[in-house]
Order: C-alpha cells, then sequence, then structure tokens
C-alpha cells in the first residue's frame, strides 16, 4: 500500500479522537455518508451528472500523490485517473489552485512553516549537485528527460508554480483528446495557460485553462479582488457557478448539486458559513442548491492486524449539517425571529472556538473542539446578547474596527471555556496551557481566521496579531 505524502495531511482545523472532524462524525452522524466514488454520491442524492459542479482542491491533489510516483509522466497519470472519477460524477469539474501573488502574509508565514518541514527531506549536496529542478527555468522538455524527480521538484516552491502549470496543460490535452460527446467541461482555475514553455524569466500570470475557454474565464475572472487560496476559491467556484446556473442558455444552468473534493477540514467551518448566507437567500427558488463536501481517505492499514480499510470519500450534506448544528445549539426549531437572527453570529462564534482550538493560522493551546463545543452552545442560549459583537460579519456589513472589538466576546468564551474545564480530571495541563498561551494576538489571529472562512480576507495581517509582512 503506497504512501501519500505526508504534507498534504498537515492542513485544516486541530485532528485526533478530540478533534473537529471526529466531533462532527459523533454529534451529527446523518449528515455524513461514505461512499466509494463521487458518481455514488449523485445517485444518493438522486441528480444528473448535468446538473452537477465538482470543484477540486489541485494543491491537494499535487501534495497527495503516492510517494513511489516520481516522474512527470506518473503525476499526469494519477491525476488524470482522479479527473476522470470526477467527470463520471460531475459534467463541470473546477481544480482551483492557490495563487502566490494574492496571497496574505499570514499564509505565507504558514507556508514558510511548511517549506521548514519539507527541506528537511531533500538530499544534502552542493548547489551543483542538487538532485532536482530547484527554480523556475525548465520546460516541458525536461520535465519528461529520464531521471527528471519531480518528487523532489515538488519541495522547492520557486520550482513548483511552472511545474504545476505544465501538469495542468497536459491533463486539458489529453482530456481534450479521450473525452467524447455530451456536454462536459474542464477548468483549471490558478494556473497559466503556457505551462512549461513559457520563456525563462518571463513572469508567470496565474488565470483560467479551460475547455470551453469563452465562458469560464469570465465568469471566475477576479480582476480586482483576486484570491490566493484555493481553500477559499472551493467556495468562491460554487457561488459564482450557482448565479450562472439561474441564467438559461448558459453552460451550466439548471447545476444544483456542488461536490466541494478536499482533504483540509477548514471547509467544514468555510462550507458551513457558506451554507448559512445559502439558507438566508432572499428567494426561495434561490435556495435549492446543495454542497456535499467530499473529504477524502486514504486507505489504510489497522495497527497489528490485516484489516485494511479502504480508500473512500466522507461525504457531509451541509445543508443538513447545518441544520442539525443549529438544533444542537438551540435544542429545537421553533425559535422566535430575534433568535433566528443571530444564527449567523452563533456559527461565527464556533468558527472562531474551532480556529482556537487549532488551525493553520492560531491555536490556543490546551482548547479542544470536543469540550469547546458545549461551551459556544452555552454562550449562544445563555448569553445571546453577546453575539451581537459578530452580527453582520457574513454579510460584510462589520467593519474593522468593529470586529476587533469582538475580542470581548473571545475573551469571554475563552473564560467560559476555563471554568468548564477546571475540575475536569487530566485536565490540569490544559488549564495551564490556555492560561499562558493566551493573550491579544491569539484573540485577534482567531477573528481574522473568522473573517477568512467567511470569505473576507482582511489584507493588514500585522494588525491581528500576525508579524509584519517581511519578503
Amino acid at each position: 500500500m503506497h504512501r501519500a505524502n505526508h504534507n498534504a495531511s498537515a492542513m485544516g482545523l486541530s485532528g485526533g479522537k478530540t478533534g473537529a472532524k471526529a466531533l462532527f462524525l459523533e454529534k451529527f452522524p446523518t449528515a455524513f455518508q461514505n461512499v466509494k466514488h463521487l458518481k455514488d454520491v449523485i445517485e444518493i442524492v438522486g441528480v444528473e451528472r448535468s446538473q452537477t459542479l465538482a470543484v477540486l482542491d489541485g494543491n491537494v491533489m499535487m501534495n497527495a500523490i503516492p510517494s513511489t510516483v516520481d516522474t512527470f509522466r506518473g503525476y499526469v497519470a494519477i491525476l488524470a485517473n482522479q479527473l476522470e472519477e470526477a467527470c463520471q460524477a460531475a459534467a463541470h469539474v473546477v481544480v482551483v489552485f492557490d495563487e502566490p501573488e494574492a496571497m496574505t502574509s499570514a499564509k505565507r508565514a504558514e507556508q514558510r512553516r511548511r517549506d521548514e518541514m519539507r527541506q528537511a527531506r531533500v538530499p544534502l549536496c552542493s548547489e551543483d549537485l542538487v538532485a532536482t529542478i530547484t527554480d523556475d527555468n525548465f520546460s516541458t522538455e525536461d520535465l519528461n528527460i529520464d531521471g527528471c524527480n519531480v518528487k523532489l521538484l515538488m519541495e522547492f516552491r520557486k520550482a513548483r508554480p511552472r511545474f504545476y502549470d505544465a501538469v495542468c496543460v497536459a491533463l486539458l490535452k489529453r482530456f481534450q483528446t479521450s473525452m467524447t460527446g455530451g456536454a462536459w467541461s474542464l477548468t483549471f482555475d490558478g494556473v497559466d495557460w503556457r505551462g512549461a514553455d513559457r520563456g525563462f524569466g518571463v513572469p508567470r500570470h496565474a488565470g483560467i485553462l479551460s475547455s470551453h475557454e469563452s465562458f469560464w474565464a469570465a465568469l471566475l475572472s477576479r480582476p480586482t479582488a483576486p484570491i490566493g487560496e484555493g481553500d477559499l476559491k472551493l467556495t468562491d467556484v460554487t457561488q459564482r457557478v450557482h448565479n450562472a446556473s439561474r441564467v438559461e442558455g448558459t453552460p451550466v444552468h439548471g447545476v444544483v448539486l456542488n461536490l466541494v473534493v478536499t482533504i483540509d477540514t477548514d471547509s467544514f467551518a468555510i462550507e458551513l458559513l457558506q451554507q448559512s448566507r445559502r439558507e438566508r437567500r432572499a428567494e426561495e427558488a434561490d435556495r435549492d442548491e446543495l454542497t456535499i463536501l467530499c473529504l477524502k481517505e486514504r486507505a489504510r492499514k489497522r495497527a497489528g492486524d490485516d484489516f485494511v480499510t479502504q480508500a473512500h470519500y466522507t461525504c457531509c450534506d451541509m445543508q443538513l449539517f447545518h441544520g442539525l448544528v443549529l438544533e444542537h445549539f438551540y435544542g429545537t426549531k421553533k425559535l422566535n425571529a430575534g433568535t433566528i437572527a443571530r444564527q449567523p453570529a452563533a456559527l461565527a462564534l464556533l468558527a472562531v472556538a474551532l480556529a482556537l482550538c487549532g488551525c493553520d493560522f492560531v491555536e490556543l493551546k490546551g482548547m479542544r473542539a470536543d469540550l469547546a463545543l458545549p461551551v459556544v452552545r452555552e454562550v449562544v442560549r445563555c448569553h445571546p446578547e453577546r453575539l451581537d459583537a459578530l452580527a453582520g460579519l457574513g454579510d460584510g456589513q462589520l467593519d474593522h474596527a468593529a470586529l476587533r472589538q469582538a475580542s470581548d466576546l473571545v475573551d469571554f468564551l475563552v473564560d467560559e471555556y476555563t471554568k468548564s474545564i477546571n475540575g475536569m480530571p487530566r485536565m490540569q495541563r490544559a488549564l495551564a496551557s490556555v492560561a499562558q498561551g493566551r493573550c491579544d494576538a491569539q484573540v485577534l489571529r482567531s477573528l481574522w481566521t473568522c473573517s477568512y472562512w467567511h470569505q473576507r480576507e482582511l489584507k493588514d495581517c500585522w494588525n491581528w496579531g500576525f508579524s509584519a509582512p517581511s519578503g
């Protein structure tokens, strides 16, 4: 059984038995279902392939290639199989990538941390004897030379974008040759159409590469507000496609199902907050969009015996998940208008708590998702007026100054968490960690992350507890 690049699993919310994913599976099991293939989802939901969009995280796909595969042709072959599976489930497939030039300094800091982990795995040798391509100066021909180890190339951030471009160009050519009959589209969001044949020293332009360029390039163009992070693009693409799906004559007219495919558990928070916005659309006919979060799971062998869990997808129905979370908070679906109006703020507070329990941008050691959820529920039920500090964040009505004032709410949440674990068996170390780790920077980072998960990137990261930008 092949092992994937371990860096691919190091993203998202804090994991393990007490982490967010395990908690959600335990508390809200009816929102989840395991499937072997993506096409199984559309059969369960009862929609046609023509009504389905699949959006995949390209960075995740690139980083999850088995460790035994180290050639350009090998990468293209494995990714082609994954895209073929997506095309069997959805008429329209979009693969999204990070755009380094548009990233916030907070994300760059996280990437530097990952790069340091990567470099520990690169063979040590002098620069002229380095075992692979390390920069942006290489061609498609170079990638196809026998002995070119692209697995090592992936360890160098300067080389990665051109490599991604080359792979995507090769994939699109492959699909344009093999796909026959019926409506279909394959689009890459965040790559340069020139691939590795872009001239050396010529600036890279991340854009849209598609089998139906005229439609998708216009739909996904973001000239004034580029999105640097792929995990935010997943939701942005579904929103843009949904808007276009309501217009007769567009290639995506009638699309009602989104398959969001990733391994990044941050998407639980991002998609939950997006579902909250969907539920509040003014027109009932505009609320028919259904999103399934499809978390790809590797095959695993249980220690000590021969039992193997086959590779599959853990699928979460976000509409059902959203309803179950709110029912867990309130204990009933019969709510007054004031309580309903505060629901987006209640979910925003949950996002803050999940961030503090550990994610790519912030972690208050000693906080655990399984112990934080009941605290959030208590605040929602017993101190609803405090939620007003986050009112308007989801619809863009909360300005920076007002969001900073929500620090009081975060402090209150942490205080309540501390009280809740005080006296619990074996929690003294966690209590000490919370006491030692809490500070204004952690509070501000959690609010920045909550805003980020709402699709609102605060570019002045240094005002939100992150280090000042450097390079």
